[in-house]
């Protein structure tokens, strides 16, 4: 298609939000678009672009922030944000963008209203792990995914969320809306940072104190990556279970070794490294490992937490799923 062809670039960029097959969108200062279809990034070319500048792109940008109640201050040249198009969007504003205004998009289907049930939808149909999480979401236990960035963390919690009983109260504390099983009592509580002046900061770990007195069944972490940790683990030792929350991490061992050492890091090394471990190996049960393999996200790795044996948290691999005994 010819640029003479094109519409504007703000239909154009509202286009691209219509597009169910992009996963990925992200936008460079350089006005070169990156999106993914499954199969990795790719460009696309610039013939088929519009012709457009910084204030078109950052016009476009502010109109979709306004439209949920948003807006950026130059004071903090970064935005995280969750569109009506379902899209979770961050934007980095020059100068901290170096080359001009960054956008990365992330498609959400589930907050456009698409729906479907896990089990219908065969997402997880060859993992042999998701029948054993299934079990684990109904007995009660506590479940980290662990995984690095589009590995299927976020898809992965819904899907498992949707599987608990409907009785179920269900907390998730979030920075970004992403979250939205398919069950009748699901709340989402989303942090906030604080405005030009510094005021009115509400943290993840402000958040989850309120939590706790809002009588949950199931307290959810979004992303395990500050000092809520801490609490959410105290928590978990002291009645409540059930938790399911996301790390970014490379392997089940090593997600253990981050939430110890967001830990340490919470409690300003005030806490001992085996009371840590202590929390961690009677506050969760399970560790999956998620990965995108191609344009599929597989569950490849799953251990069974077997408390501890001297200093060590006692990790099983989950072997044989078809009988596997909780």
């Amino acid at each position: 298609m010819e640029r003479s062809q094109l519409t504007s670039p703000t239909e154009w960029l509202d286009l691209l939000l219509t597009d169910p097959s992009l996963t990925d969108i992200c936008i460079n200062g350089d006005h070169t678009v990156f999106v993914d279809r499954g199969n990795g990034m790719e460009v696309i070319p610039m013939h088929s672009l519009p012709t457009w500048n910084e204030t078109d792109l950052r016009s476009w940008l502010l109109c979709q922030l306004s439209q949920i109640g948003k807006t950026w201050d130059a004071q903090f040249p970064f935005i995280d944000a969750s569109l009506p198009s379902g899209h979770r969007l961050h934007a980095v504003f020059p100068p901290l963008a170096q080359t001009g205004l960054c956008i990365s998009m992330r498609n959400l289907p589930q907050r456009r209203g698409c729906k479907i049930h896990p089990r219908q939808s065969g997402r997880w149909i060859d993992s042999p792990f998701h029948e054993v999480l299934i079990r684990a979401v109904h007995a009660g236990d506590s479940i980290l995914i662990s995984g690095s960035t589009g590995s299927g963390k976020t898809t992965l919690t819904n899907d498992l969320l949707s599987e608990a009983p409907p009785s179920e109260r269900i907390i998730a504390l979030e920075d970004t809306p992403e979250l939205l099983p398919i069950h009748p009592h699901f709340l989402s509580l989303i942090s906030r940072p604080a405005n030009a002046d510094g005021f009115g900061e509400v943290t993840l770990r402000d958040l989850l104190r309120q939590t706790l007195r809002m009588r949950p069944d199931r307290i959810i972490l979004g992303e395990c990556r500050g000092p809520e940790v801490l609490e959410l683990l105290q928590a978990l030792n002291t009645g409540h279970h059930g938790t399911i929350a996301t790390l970014h991490s490379n392997s089940p061992r090593d997600a253990l070794r981050r939430i110890e050492l967001l830990c340490l890091l919470a409690s300003e090394g005030r806490l001992p490294t085996r009371g840590i471990r202590e929390l961690v190996s009677f506050g969760i049960q399970w560790v999956a490992q998620v990965k995108r393999i191609g344009p599929l996200r597989k569950i490849t790795e799953m251990v069974r937490v077997e408390g501890m044996e001297g200093d060590t948290i006692l990790l099983r691999p989950v072997v044989d799923c078809t009988h596997y005994d909780h």
